[in-house]
């Protein structure tokens, strides 16, 4: 009985460690910007160069078929504000078209 209670109270300390760190607490969010400047074949690949400098992007797709591009970060290290000022510092302003939380 004494070694099912040990191995319980283990069992327990384990997952509320896992709960608690870091990696746990993180948030994956999924944004998707409207980029009215992209009007050549490089500028979706300049606006996501861009925004791969900011850290904690995840993934970046960005097309001309609707001018926009797709992000997926970690919310605790990057914000919207600070993907939309990497594509502005680059001369294309952008503005958010859609967010969606994830994990």
């Amino acid at each position: 009985m004494a070694n099912n209670m040990k191995n319980l109270l283990a069992s327990a300390l384990f997952a509320l460690t896992v709960m608690l760190s870091p990696a746990a607490l993180t948030a994956e969010v999924t944004i998707k910007l409207s980029v009215p400047g992209m009007n050549c074949p490089s500028c979706p690949y300049m606006v996501k160069q861009a925004i791969l400098m900011v850290d904690g992007i995840k993934t970046v797709d960005a097309t001309m078929k609707d001018r926009s591009a797709t992000v997926t970060f970690d919310d605790t290290v990057a914000s919207v504000e600070a993907i939309q000022e990497a594509t502005a510092d680059i001369g294309y302003p952008s503005s958010l078209f859609k967010k969606e939380s994830g994990s």
